[in-house]
């Protein structure tokens, strides 16, 4: 289609909006052909413009009526892409503010080291701008949805990183109620992201559901005995997608499928209220062997997406159907959540406040809104029958966290189901948790390994940055602006990777959101503004083992370069793990002692002069192996004594 078309289908589709709102959509148009002009896209040579009309239609196709979010949509590469001449930023602003304002958020934030995107600040400040108004996030996926739907002209390599940042948003879409959006990114993705276990499930399934074809037919055939008066008024027979076999893991664009197998239907029944849905699940209770424990209320107690029917599983030619009966009303819903009624009676986000309220923490990271996203999978209940829902193997302290932040701080553990339990405990489906506390409680540094919600991981930092507790192995002089560093195996010290810090550097150091104590060097780009203190080395003489880990490219000799420097050095290699990362490269972890920190520090600096070493991920220090005090075993740091 060329472009006048595509330009001319958009306005077509935007008339749901009135004459006056189409205008401006087409104002919007030629505004954007105007910042695109003469660029084309790589992919295919077709203007640039293209790809912002497609991600405006989808705006309207989804259910996104909405002006405003339409014109930002074919504005959104606009101030990344314009000629400077052109003034893009305030001919917007004159255009809309509002607009204006949507366009910055999606705009990328370049890399002062690199130049190009730098996808976790881009990301944080979408979630920022989200958190005030959605329009933000839904286009930026609307923008996703169309890039993925070329992914395999770049090649096996960049096809599948750009599958996995696509991968970042199914999370949200999920959480957001969207889930035919959700579905369809992962369809797109999965081939390039695990292409062989993708075309195993694929196949698989199709197996499945041509074995089950007739079976399903037959069933369809004896419905009848749930439809009519106070039953069901409809049916509709799906075939399960290998979206439904997948989930997402805790770290951002990876995920796991799993096998593949039955339920491989799912009947949907739509009644009119909730008295004919339970009527209709007591009526196939009664006529199919209903499996147990599989029965779920989400009408009167609707998932946190707003999901909301009965559900249950029944047995049918021996194998297992999964039943959803939804209220007609909600049936839209549950496939498009909030995008369902935006052009009727505007968004209603209090279903999603939340994950809102999550999205405009400022101090979040993409890994924790990523963990805040994962789907919910256990059902806790305070004592007075409130029900709260949470991530796979949530412990006690992100229940009462999620309750009262106060109910956090304080709190030295629970009664779940009567039993006294500690902070650190997992939650598991239906319990009944009542939470202890204590005045002088405090949030412990321990707690972030247990906890899964991104609300209580965010709260227990600023809480013990608020307390301003003792580092340790760092004595610090608040006053003077200075500190200085005692210790290098110290848990709570945080080594930046940008600068490599190394005994006898000049260092600067900061708390952290979490109270950990950041070291970089005091010329490291990064260090800017003034809560930077002037660090100092005390550490006292003895050896310590260096922990460090750096990815090498993947080719024939790349680790023995590495092992001849460690001999050149006069290292010992006490440990040496390695995996593959990706086609091109692989992670090596390494523990060096042997010689004093100082020089085991010049190790690090050497290692990124060595051709086949491409980056280095982390590194920190530790007591090394005492062979002859310890009979080959590490000494205890303070920190893992057993008390």
């Amino acid at each position: 289609m060329d472009l006048a078309s595509q330009i001319r289908e958009l306005l077509d589709a935007s008339r749901v909006l009135g004459e006056e709102e189409c205008a401006k959509i087409e104002r919007a148009v030629e505004m954007a052909c105007k910042f695109h002009e003469r660029q084309v896209r790589k992919l295919d040579g077709a203007p640039y413009v293209t790809h912002c009309l497609q991600v405006a239609k989808s705006c309207l196709d989804w259910g996104l009526i909405d002006t405003q979010g339409v014109c930002a949509a074919l504005l959104h590469d606009a101030l990344e892409d314009a000629p400077p001449e052109m003034e893009a930023e305030e001919r917007i602003r004159e255009f809309d503010p509002a607009v204006l304002t949507l366009v910055i958020a999606l705009s990328k934030i370049r890399s002062l080291q690199t130049g190009s995107g730098d996808l976790p600040a881009t990301y944080r400040r979408i979630l920022m701008a989200a958190s005030q108004d959605l329009r933000v996030l839904l286009v930026k996926m609307f923008d996703v949805l169309h890039n993925s739907r070329s992914l395999e002209v770049h090649g096996p390599t960049k096809a599948k990183n750009k599958a996995s940042l696509a991968l970042i948003y199914v999370g949200v879409a999920r959480r957001l109620g969207i889930m035919e959006l959700a579905d369809t990114l992962i369809e797109m993705t999965l081939p390039h992201l695990m292409p062989v276990q993708y075309t195993r499930a694929k196949k698989n399934l199709d197996d499945l559901l041509r074995k089950g074809a007739h079976s399903m037919e037959r069933l369809t055939q004896n419905l009848d005995v749930v439809m009519g008066d106070g039953l069901a008024m409809d049916y509709v027979m799906e075939t399960r997608k290998i979206a439904d076999f997948f989930f997402l893991t805790e770290k951002p664009g990876t995920g796991r499928l799993l096998l593949v197998g039955w339920p491989a239907y799912r009947l949907r029944l739509l009644v009119e209220d909730d008295d004919a849905a339970w009527r209709t699940v007591g009526k196939m209770h009664s006529l199919f062997e209903p499996l147990p424990r599989h029965i779920r209320d989400y009408l009167n107690a609707p998932r946190v997406n707003g999901f909301r029917a009965l559900t249950t599983r029944i047995i049918w030619d021996g194998h297992p159907l999964n039943i959803h009966v939804v209220r007609k009303r909600d049936e839209l819903a549950n496939r498009l959540g909030i995008l369902a009624q935006w052009g009727v009676s505007g968004p209603d986000p209090t279903r999603y406040m939340r994950l809102l309220a999550t999205l405009g923490d400022s101090d979040l990271r993409m890994s924790e809104v990523h963990a805040h996203v994962l789907p919910d999978m256990l059902d806790v209940y305070s004592p007075k029958g409130d029900r709260f829902t949470f991530p796979v193997d949530s412990v006690v302290v992100d229940f009462a966290y999620m309750v009262h932040t106060e109910l956090g701080e304080r709190c030295i553990g629970a009664k779940i189901n009567g039993i006294h339990r500690p902070p650190e405990y997992p939650m598991t489906d239906g319990d009944v948790i009542r939470i202890l506390t204590a005045k002088n409680a405090r949030p412990q540094r321990s707690w972030l390994d247990s906890v899964k919600t991104a609300r209580a991981r965010t709260m227990i930092k600023q809480a013990l940055k608020n307390q301003e507790a003792t580092v340790r192995g760092i004595n610090r002089n608040a006053a003077a602006g200075s500190f200085q560093l005692t210790s290098l195996t110290g848990q709570d010290i945080l080594w930046s990777t940008c600068c490599l810090a190394t005994p006898g550097m000049p260092i600067v150091g900061r708390l952290s959101e979490e109270g950990r104590w950041i070291v970089h060097c005091a010329n490291c780009i990064k260090v800017q503004g003034a809560q930077w203190e002037t660090g100092q080395w005390a550490i006292q003489p003895g050896a310590e083992a260096l922990q460090i880990t750096f990815t090498v490219y993947h080719r024939t000799g790349a680790l023995l370069e590495v092992l001849e420097l460690l001999a050149r050095m006069g290292i010992n290699g006490q440990s040496i793990q390695g995996k593959g990362r990706t086609v091109d490269t692989y992670v090596v972890s390494m523990e060096l002692d042997g010689k004093k920190p100082s020089v085991l520090g010049k190790v690090l600096h050497e290692l990124l002069r060595v051709s086949a070493v491409q980056e280095i991920l982390s590194y920190g220090w530790r007591q090394p192996y005492d062979n002859a005090g310890q009979g080959g075993k590490r000494s205890k740091s303070p920190q893992e004594e057993t008390t």
